[in-house]
């Protein structure tokens, strides 16, 4: 027993958890966003740093350009006594609106804003600092700009200064700029940047499940609708409309057409199951009979034996002709037929065949006309319009009796179609029967027709071909004088 419940226990498959995929095309949606926003991010902070600080760099470059311009005026060495004469140290010492050109430029309008600039003589002693805090002058070379991250962070710059009348060294300036400013400012954008990701990867998550939703809704539909038909006992197939004009309303199309032609097999096939069970019947029992009747007594009666045997194989027959013209039938029915590309001339089978159909019936009297205007060639296979004409002109001569017996077929045509008429001289077809005559097994007059043979299944199959090719099948006829079968089928028209 436990060897039992083992076996069964293995023999369970452990189904895998269903993942959605709405959520996994949200979460790779919101992946998506967060690593295309962070790389965004990254690229915007660093090219706003990398240009903020090479303008400020480019700035501090400028500003000692234009202190140094003024300072190298001196013919002598810089120092307390003459600084003065050059650079303005106050920005309340000169009333802006009536400087005199001559007058010495204020330091704080050369060097700007979070800028410090320190003046030294020839000895590094300092001068002059425009901030409260110095920095002693190092040995390093002229316009390098150096990092310190001291008390207050910033950018250092030195610079000798060359007299321009005399060209000998006269002092040193030294400027510096507080990138404090520059660090909150670095802050702040790496905190933006940081809330700005959480609120896109909020906003991705959403709008991400959102509209996988929304496209996941025709999809699911169709599932919904697939799921029906795989759980119903029989195919509850019912079309589904999605109207999307994309790729999931092609698949909704090629899934109704699926359908179709299941439910169209599957009728076909029932259909086919039917007939030959109902008209299999009445040729089986009287099989059966005969077979009985020589069992009984009848072997022993050579009339009777021979009898039974001549009326066993004709019933046979009968089956056998009936079988082959329903699988006939059956096949044009599944036949899905491109026939864009055939080219046929009617007219050479059409010769062919009444030719070998005279060989037969040499007592009727054959009569082809030939009314063509063009080519006469048609989209149909060669041996599809034979076994077309065959048919119709085998219930000709079979409903002809006595002494009609004259068959003709014309060939014409008009602008799409050619046309092909196969007219008898013989019993005619009532008006109430007319109508029916392409049924399956239909016969006007049974008794007569068993009489003359036949399954009442040609004219089925003309019906089916004429479809399959999208042509047309129409029938005249009148009682005692005879009918005329006419079958259309597209021409080719010939290439302009």
């Amino acid at each position: 027993m436990r060897n039992l419940v083992n076996k069964t226990h293995k023999n369970v498959k452990k189904t895998p958890a269903r993942r959605s995929i709405v959520l996994r095309w949200a979460f790779a949606n919101t992946i998506f966003c967060f690593i295309v926003f962070t790389i965004f991010s990254v690229l915007i902070y660093q090219v706003t740093v990398s240009t903020y600080i090479s303008e400020e760099k480019s700035g501090i470059l400028s500003a000692m350009d234009t202190v140094e311009d003024e300072l190298s005026q001196s013919q002598n060495a810089l120092s307390l006594s003459n600084i003065h004469n050059f650079i303005a140290f106050t920005p309340e010492s000169t009333d802006w609106g009536k400087v005199q050109s001559d007058a010495p430029r204020n330091l704080s309008s050369m060097i700007g804003h979070r800028r410090a600039f320190m003046i030294f003589d020839n000895d590094k002693r300092l001068l002059y600092s425009t901030s409260r805090y110095s920095i002693p002058l190092k040995d390093s070379p002229n316009n390098r700009i150096v990092e310190t991250h001291n008390n207050i962070p910033g950018y250092i710059v030195q610079r000798k200064i060359y007299s321009k009348t005399t060209g000998q060294a006269i002092g040193y300036i030294q400027a510096f700029y507080n990138i404090s400013f520059y660090y909150n400012i670095n802050r702040r954008l790496m905190l933006t940047l940081a809330a700005l990701e959480i609120v896109v990867l909020i906003l991705a998550q959403i709008i991400g499940f959102y509209m996988v939703s929304r496209f996941m809704t025709p999809l699911e539909k169709l599932h919904k609708a697939m799921k029906k038909v795989a759980i119903s006992k029989e195919i509850a197939y019912q079309p589904v409309e999605i109207k999307t004009n994309d790729e999931i309303e092609d698949l909704a199309e090629v899934y109704n057409e699926i359908m179709q032609k299941a439910h169209r097999y599957l009728d076909q096939q029932k259909r086919l199951v039917s007939d030959v069970s109902h008209e299999l019947r009445t040729p089986l029992a009287v099989l059966d009979g005969h077979i009985n009747l020589l069992n009984r007594w009848g072997k022993n009666d050579p009339k009777i034996l021979d009898e039974s045997l001549s009326a066993s194989r004709e019933e046979i027959s009968r089956m056998k002709s009936m079988l082959e013209e329903m699988l006939a039938l059956s096949r044009f029915e599944n036949d899905e037929l491109d026939i864009h590309n055939i080219d046929t001339d009617l007219l050479k089978i059409a010769e062919t065949t009444l030719k070998n159909f005279h060989l037969i019936h040499e007592d009727f009297e054959l009569k082809l006309v030939n009314q063509l205007t063009g080519n006469g060639h048609a989209k149909i296979h060669a041996n599809h319009y034979e076994q077309g004409i065959l048919i119709l002109l085998d219930n000709a001569a079979k409903y002809s009796p006595g002494d009609k017996k004259a068959i003709t077929l014309t060939l014409s045509e008009d602008d799409d179609y050619i046309i092909t008429s196969i007219k008898d001289c013989g019993m005619g077809i009532s008006p109430e029967d007319l109508e029916h005559v392409f049924e399956r097994f239909f016969r006007a007059d049974k008794a007569r027709n068993r009489q003359i043979g036949g399954t009442g299944l040609g004219l089925s199959i003309i019906s089916q071909l004429v479809e399959n090719y999208n042509g047309e099948v129409l029938v005249t006829s009148q009682l005692g004088e005879g009918s005329d079968f006419i079958l259309k089928f597209p021409k080719v028209k010939p290439a302009l």
